[in-house]
């Protein structure tokens, strides 16, 4: 590269300053590439665990919501719906999803958004279809409601969304393992059984690795259960007797691996319904 400029005499002068090779820039283009190649995985880790820490934090407040309603209904749990349309994370109305009308809210007062309390980090806004939106209506943030899901199966099977249970409603104070009743957890549902394309969906229930059969009195193997072990083959879990962990699948096969769906063991005890062995025959 040449410098021009006047010397004493007022003529021209010329200096040459040396510049980057080709050989040289690409010396620094490798070692950039080097560092980022690197520092990218550390980067991608630090953020899974800045989102498990956001979940765990999230779900502590549904685990106190949880506890809270008990209090103020003689220790009964939480119902997970009720009609008409009403959930615990709020009600379903023609235009949306009214978070006032959920049984957590008072306990809770936090609206339903794509970052907000009822929201895993990990399992973004648009990665799975919304529970609660009409089937002829647009994908919309006003139905969004939350990617985590209540043991209603156990806790209150009267009002837990499915047909035909047989067992009671649960007090919190009445259970005789609440360290190791689950109460929430990360959840999601793949309709596609196929394994060929995962098609998710945020679901409001935790459902156990078996449901009931009172038409036979039997348990069958639940071919969707909803535990989703998003956070490295964890999940995020809050229990009755309010502490959280992160649990594995504990050797049981996923569902939908490449979404990481399935249960807590191969066993609805004791995790799920820790009495289900107890749930009448059918004479």
């Amino acid at each position: 590269m040449i410098i021009f400029g006047l010397n004493k005499y007022g003529h021209h002068r010329g200096k040459t300053c040396k510049g980057f090779t080709l050989v040289e820039l690409l010396v620094v283009m490798s070692i950039i590439s080097l560092l980022l190649s690197v520092l990218l995985p550390s980067l991608k880790k630090a953020r899974q665990q800045s989102q498990t820490v956001v979940c765990t934090n999230n779900i502590k407040q549904l685990g106190l919501a949880f506890v809270l309603y008990g209090g103020d209904y003689n220790g009964y749990a939480m119902p997970a719906t009720a009609p008409p349309s009403i959930y615990w994370w709020g009600k379903k109305l023609f235009d949306g999803i009214d978070h006032k009308a959920g049984f957590v809210w008072p306990y809770l007062k936090s609206e339903l958004s794509a970052s907000g309390v009822y929201q895993c980090p990990s399992q973004r806004y648009g990665s799975y279809q919304l529970q609660g939106k009409p089937s002829r209506q647009p994908d919309d943030p006003k139905w969004i409601t939350s990617t985590y899901g209540y043991n209603g199966y156990y806790l209150c099977p009267p009002q837990s969304g499915w047909y035909n249970l047989s067992g009671p409603w649960q007090k919190i104070a009445g259970m005789s393992t609440p360290t190791q009743v689950l109460a929430f957890a990360d959840t999601l549902i793949d309709y596609d059984l196929t394994g060929k394309k995962p098609v998710l969906k945020n679901n409001f229930s935790l459902d156990p690795p078996y449901i009931y059969n009172s038409n036979y009195g039997t348990w069958e193997k639940n071919k969707s259960p909803t535990t989703c072990f998003r956070h490295n083959e964890r999940a995020n879990t809050i229990f009755v007797d309010g502490h959280s962990e992160l649990m594995t699948a504990k050797g049981a096969a996923y569902v939908s691996p490449q979404a990481k769906i399935g249960s807590i063991g191969t066993s609805n005890a004791p995790y799920y319904v820790p009495n289900y062995l107890q749930w009448p025959k059918k004479r």
